[in-house]
């Protein structure tokens, strides 16, 4: 169990280096927003990059944070059952859950933003009109690389379950608290 516990922190630590990132990403976006509402307001400057690039920062920070946010069980969830239920029953809920619907669906976000991303570095695509910004695979890239965190956070929680399940004195909850 310790086994898997070692490897559950191995495959979380690239999730907690990302949200690190995305809270770096969250004071620039800060001040480019800043910047951008000061220009507008007293200097009557505008640009389409500087909003494209509000925007970019904006979703990177939304998608780049889901895997963390799933090792923090802080992810929108819908629980109609869960009062219902036992603890022990949830976290069989929560494994199942894993293994059947997010690890299968995440490849596939994977394996398809993947090839999305390549073909828009492929063709050089830039923001729509030209006058945004250019390289729009970078942000396109986002995508593969949530599901990719994503994948390694559900992997994490999975390990912590079966652990939670099989000595619940090692870890009493599969999520890592606050």
């Amino acid at each position: 169990m310790q086994t898997c516990l070692t490897l559950s922190r191995w495959l979380a630590t690239p999730c907690r280096w990302f949200a690190a990132l995305c809270g770096a990403l969250l004071l620039i976006l800060a001040a480019v927003i800043l910047y951008d509402v000061i220009g507008r307001r007293f200097y009557a400057t505008g640009s389409f990059k500087l909003q494209e690039l509000e925007w970019h920062l904006h979703g990177a920070i939304a998608v780049l944070g889901f895997g963390y946010a799933y090792l923090k069980d802080a992810h929108v969830r819908i629980d109609i059952f869960v009062d219902k239920i036992g603890e022990r029953r949830r976290v069989w809920w929560e494994l199942a859950a894993i293994v059947l619907f997010l690890l299968p669906f995440m490849a596939l976000l994977l394996w398809y933003g993947y090839d999305f991303a390549a073909r828009s570095f492929q063709r050089g695509e830039t923001s729509n009109g030209g006058v945004g910004l250019s390289h729009r695979w970078i942000i396109k890239s986002t995508i593969p690389m949530a599901a990719l965190l994503t994948i390694l956070g559900g992997m994490s929680v999975a390990l912590r379950c079966i652990v939670t399940l099989a000595r619940p004195d090692l870890r009493p909850t599969p999520f890592e608290a606050d």
